[in-house]
C-alpha cells in the first residue's frame, strides 16, 4: 500500500510541512549510501520537512544531506540551526550552513538550544544572532526564525524577546510526564503568539525504541504541526511512516491506554494524573517525581534491568542537562521526599 505523509500549517509561517520530519543528528552514523536511500524513500512518501544543524558532526550531517538532496531544493523545507550568539559568529555559520547544504536560502534558521537567561539576552542584544538574522532575511538567505532549547519555559521567554516564528520543542510520553509544563503551560503561549510547533525526540532519544507505533501516535495526538525523527535506514523509516499515515484518527482512550500501558513507563514513572489520590490529590508527590524527571527522566530507579537498558538509560538520563535546574527548585520544594516518607510511616 502507498503511503502519502498528510501536512499541517505550520503556525503563522505560510508553510505547510509533512506530518513526519526528517532530522539530520543521526545521518552523522550512517553512510552516504544509507542517507540518499533515506531521502528517496522520505520524498516518494510526501516528506517535505528536512532540518539538521551545524552541530551535528561539526558540519557532518549537513554535508551528506546536502549532497542527498542536490536538485530536490525545491521539493522541501530545509532548516539547519546556529549555535553562536554572537551577530559574526551566526553569520559565518550561516553561510558554511548554506555552502555544505548546497542552496542559497534556508527556510527556517534555528537559534539552537536557546539554554538560559544569558544565552537569550546575548542573542538579542544589538550585536547579536537576531542582527544577522535580520540581515540574512532582508538578503533573501533566510525566511523564518526558529528556536530549540532543552529548557521548557525559555520558549516562553524567547517568545517574548526574539520574534521567532518555529518552535522546535520535545514531545513524546516520557517526557511529558517530566515536564508537565510542555503541554500546560508553554504549548498555550507558544500557540497564543501563532508560534509553529515542530516536535523533536518522539521516541525520546530512542528510548521507546519498544513503541515506535505507540510513540508516534501519542506525540500525533498532541499540539503541534509536525513530528521531527531521525532514520538510521529505510526499515525504520517505513515503521514511522506507517505509524503516521495510519488511517485511524488516535482517540482519547488511545492516549489514556498509552499512558496506562507503555511499557517504558512500567510501575515506576510517575504520570502526572489528573486524578491521582495518593496524599490529598498527590500535589506534593506529583511535583517531587517532576522534579526527578528533570534530574534524570526518571530512568534510574534503582531497579534491576539488563545490561543493554543499563547502558541505555545511563546515555540518556542526564541528556538534557537540567539537574542543576532541578535541585536548586528542590531546594525550595515542600514538603521534600523526606518529609513525605515521614508522613507515609
Amino acid at each position: 500500500m502507498s503511503l502519502t505523509l498528510p501536512k499541517r500549517p505550520l503556525g503563522k509561517t505560510g508553510l505547510d510541512v509533512s506530518l513526519l520530519g526528517l532530522g539530520g543528528f543521526h545521518q552523522v552514523e550512517v553512510t552516504q549510501d544509507t542517507i540518499e536511500a533515506v531521502v528517496d524513500r522520505y520524498l516518494t512518501a510526501g516528506g517535505n520537512y528536512v532540518e539538521t544543524a551545524t552541530g551535528y558532526g561539526r558540519g557532518a550531517s549537513e554535508t551528506k544531506l546536502g549532497r542527498a538532496l542536490a536538485g530536490r531544493r525545491d521539493q522541501i523545507i530545509l532548516a539547519t540551526k546556529a549555535q553562536g550568539r554572537t551577530r559574526d559568529a551566526a553569520w559565518q555559520e550561516l553561510n558554511e550552513s548554506l555552502e555544505r547544504l548546497q542552496t542559497d536560502h534556508l527556510d527556517v534558521w534555528f537559534f539552537h538550544n536557546i539554554g538560559n537567561d544569558e544565552h537569550l539576552e546575548a542573542t538579542a542584544a544589538p550585536d547579536g544572532a537576531l542582527a544577522a538574522f535580520k540581515q540574512a532575511k532582508a538578503e533573501g538567505l533566510v525566511r523564518h526564525i526558529g528556536v530549540s532549547s532543552h529548557w521548557p519555559m525559555m520558549y516562553v521567554k524567547a517568545a517574548e524577546r526574539l520574534p521567532i516564528d518555529v518552535a522546535l520543542i520535545w514531545g513524546n510520553y516520557l517526557d511529558f510526564c517530566n515536564f508537565p509544563e510542555i503541554p500546560n503551560t508553554v504549548l498555550p503561549a507558544l500557540r497564543e503568539k501563532g508560534v509553529g510547533v515542530l516536535f523533536m525526540k518522539p521516541l525520546a532519544d530512542g528510548f521507546l525504541y519498544r513503541s515506535p507505533r505507540m510513540a508516534f501516535r501519542y506525540a500525533m495526538a498532541q499540539d503541534a504541526d509536525g513530528l521531527v525523527s531521525g532514520f538510521n535506514s529505510v526499515e525504520m523509516l517505513e515503521e514511522d511512516l506507517a505509524a503516521c499515515c495510519a488511517p485511524t484518527p488516535v482517540s482519547d482512550e488511545e492516549i489514556v491506554d498509552v499512558l496506562r500501558n507503555a511499557p517504558e513507563l512500567g510501575t515506576y514513572v510517575c504520570r502526572q494524573c489528573r486524578n491521582c489520590t495518593v496524599l490529598n490529590n498527590g500535589s506534593a508527590l506529583k511535583r517531587i517525581f517532576e522534579l526527578e524527571g528533570k534530574v534524570d527522566r526518571q530512568m534510574d530507579s534503582r531497579r534491576p534491568v539488563n545490561a543493554a537498558e543499563y547502558a541505555l538509560r545511563e546515555r540518556l538520563k542526564g541528556w538534557f542537562g537540567t539537574k542543576a535546574r532541578a535541585q536548586d527548585a528542590y531546594e525550595t520544594t515542600t514538603p521534600s521526599a523526606e518529609q513525605l516518607l515521614e508522613f507515609r510511616s
